[in-house]
């Protein structure tokens, strides 16, 4: 049996994305993991991860993960190696790691993980010293492993059109679908049976980060009839504008858009189903996305969506999507105009729809776990192993 390490460092509730992720990634390896293969999650916060899961997948408290000292430093720098995975991997005799930056000694071969290419794309919201880091780290991952692991084949276009030298590299896209519960189904189908007159807002449940595109909505509004709303949820920080939520209160008080542009911030994982279900549609109008986890949980509910039409949502592909340049608010105000006008028809095709949706989640839920061990085997095959020792 091969044995693969997938390290997880959580630190504090930035990207509640990348948590749902691996929520994810655990679930589907249960359900579908083969007899010949064990995983094994290296985290700090094994609380995160409680579910009862099958003895293929084991989740293993690995408090070193967090541990930064001089000495650490020095030994990772020495061996060009994570120190840390290295002392994991000896332990739990590890095959394979995934999610992990490849080191030259003391690890078994690894695949780093790219979600995307933003840095290519928007390099103007990036600091230099973050562009070059993630520049270097493509060229370790490519250079020392010879795989790299990327969220979609729009990431795969980009990695072949910015870093042409690693051509020879092999990509492996892997489309992820999101953790969902039985109870988040049942409380989604509860709020949408509930009166279509609830319906009387659209969602934004993306974080307000610059390149999430808040400011075009507030455009659109202003050019929309007033009893139409937005309530939009996520993290309020942008660690890369740190004036960009100031920005956005700024535009909502010039337009007196108080009543209808309105935040919530972070809440509970009820209230965004609610939200989810009681609003008109949800929109995404995202300069760039790497693999939304917002449109594949409108996808598993049927929820009618509003895109910004970028490479990555139209492969995502959502059954019930209408689409916008994502640098045209009139375009969002037209197409959200045209979605509240048919809300009652949307409404009943949601209720209708929403066993369907339901069939399609589970698809893709197979296809995430097929995809991550295929790319597993072809590793497996590919990579001679290095040894732990020194």
């Amino acid at each position: 049996m091969k044995r693969i390490g997938i390290p997880v460092f959580i630190d504090g509730d930035a990207w509640h994305g990348g948590n749902n992720y691996f929520l994810s990634l655990l679930d589907v390896l249960s359900e579908h993991c083969p007899a010949d293969l064990q995983f094994f999650m290296l985290t700090n916060r094994s609380d995160l991860f409680d579910k009862p899961y099958s003895d293929q997948v084991q989740v293993r408290q690995c408090d070193q993960l967090t541990c930064i000292s001089d000495r650490t430093r020095r030994l990772s720098r020495h061996f060009q190696t994570d120190i840390r995975l290295a002392y994991y991997a000896r332990q739990y005799q590890l095959d394979l790691l995934t999610h992990a930056m490849p080191g030259t000694r003391l690890v078994p071969p690894t695949v780093f993980w790219m979600p995307d290419f933003q840095h290519c794309h928007l390099p103007q919201l990036f600091q230099p010293a973050e562009l070059q880091t993630r520049d270097r780290n493509i060229a370790m991952a490519a250079e020392r492993s010879g795989h790299l692991m990327l969220s979609s084949q729009a990431a795969a276009t980009d990695f072949q059109t910015f870093f042409p030298q690693y051509s020879a590299v092999q990509t492996h896209v892997v489309h992820f679908s999101p953790f969902i519960l039985e109870h988040d189904f049942s409380l989604f189908r509860q709020t949408l049976q509930q009166p279509e007159q609830e319906a009387a807002f659209f969602y934004l449940p993306n974080q307000f980060w610059t390149h999430k595109n808040h400011l075009l909505v507030l455009d659109a509004l202003t050019k929309l009839p007033n009893d139409i709303k937005v309530i939009c949820t996520g993290n309020p920080d942008d660690y890369r504008n740190k004036n960009h939520m100031d920005d956005i209160r700024a535009r909502i008080s010039r337009d007196g858009l108080e009543d209808r542009f309105i935040i919530r911030g972070l809440v509970n994982r009820d209230e965004i189903i609610r939200l989810m279900a009681g609003s008109v549609a949800v929109i995404n109008p995202s300069l760039f996305e790497g693999w939304s986890t917002t449109i594949e949980e409108a996808k598993a509910f049927g929820k009618t969506v509003l895109l910004s039409d970028i490479p990555v949502h139209r492969e995502q592909a959502p059954k019930s999507a209408s689409y916008f340049p994502p640098q045209h608010s009139d375009a969002l105000a037209a197409v959200m105009l045209q979605t509240w006008q048919q809300r009652a028809t949307l409404h009943q095709t949601e209720l209708a729809g929403l066993d369907a949706a339901r069939q399609r989640y589970q698809l893709a839920r197979q296809d995430f776990a097929n995809r991550y061990i295929a790319m597993v085997r072809a590793m497996l095959r590919t990579t001679p192993h290095r040894s732990h020792n020194l």
